[in-house]
C-alpha cells in the first residue's frame, strides 16, 4: 500500500512539473504605455506612467499561435505600476495625485487578469479580449470587467488597448484639490493603456 501511495505522489508531482514547464513568461516591449485622464472643474488633466512592468504568462505550446489566432495561448496578465512613477507635468499636481493614490501606504496599482472570452475583431487581423480581472489601487482591490482590442502587427508583434473607467470613491480615494480648493477633480477617470508583445519575445516563447 505504501509502495503504491508513493507511486501515486510521484505521478502527481511529475504531472504538476510537466504542467508548470508549459507556461513560459513574456515581458511587455519598452514602447508599451499607460496613462490616466481626467477631469476637474478647471480643466482636465492626464498623468502618464514612466515606469510599467507588465508580464505576459502563455502556454509555450501554444505560444506562437498568438500572432496568427486569437490567443489560445494567453493563461494570465499581471500589470504593475509605481505610483510614484504617474508624472502629470506639475509638480504640485503628482504630489497631489501621490497623496491621494495614499503612495506612503500602498506603492503600486496592480492589475492581474482572471478569466477572458476571445472573439473576431471589427477589422482583418484584430479580435476583441472580453476581460475580467481584478483591479488594486490604493491598497483596495475590486474587480473590473473590460474590453481590450489586440492587434496583429505587419512585424508579427502583437498590440492590445483598452479604456477602463472607475470611480476614485470605489478605491476609498477622496477626489484631491488644489489650489487652495479651487480645483476640484472629478470622481471619475480612465486609465488607458497600450501594451505590445514583440515579435522576437513571441519567437522566443514558443522556443522554449
Amino acid at each position: 500500500m505504501r509502495t503504491t501511495r508513493i507511486a501515486v505522489v510521484a505521478l502527481l508531482a511529475s504531472v504538476a512539473t510537466a504542467a508548470g514547464a508549459q507556461d513560459t513568461r513574456v515581458n511587455v516591449g519598452s514602447e508599451s504605455k499607460l496613462w490616466i485622464e481626467g477631469t476637474s472643474n478647471l480643466h482636465g488633466w492626464s498623468c502618464k506612467a514612466t515606469t510599467l512592468d507588465a508580464a505576459i504568462d502563455l502556454d509555450a505550446a501554444l505560444a506562437g499561435q498568438i500572432a496568427t489566432a486569437p490567443p489560445k495561448a494567453l493563461k494570465r496578465v499581471q500589470v504593475k505600476v509605481p505610483v510614484r512613477s504617474l508624472k502629470c507635468g506639475h509638480d504640485a499636481m503628482d504630489n497631489n495625485l501621490y497623496k491621494a493614490l495614499k503612495a506612503d501606504a500602498s506603492a503600486d496599482i496592480s492589475y492581474i487578469l482572471a478569466t477572458f472570452e476571445a472573439v473576431p475583431g471589427d477589422m482583418k487581423d484584430t479580435f476583441t479580449l472580453h476581460t475580467v480581472g481584478s483591479l488594486t489601487v490604493a491598497g483596495s482591490e475590486n474587480k473590473i470587467e473590460m474590453d481590450v482590442v489586440a492587434s496583429r502587427m505587419p512585424d508579427g508583434s502583437v498590440m492590445a488597448k483598452g479604456l477602463v473607467p472607475i470611480k476614485m470613491t470605489d478605491f476609498g480615494i477622496k477626489p484631491p484639490t488644489a489650489i487652495f480648493g479651487r480645483l476640484k477633480t472629478g470622481n471619475e477617470v480612465k486609465i488607458n493603456f497600450e501594451l505590445t508583445i514583440g515579435a522576437k519575445a513571441i519567437a522566443a516563447a514558443a522556443e522554449r
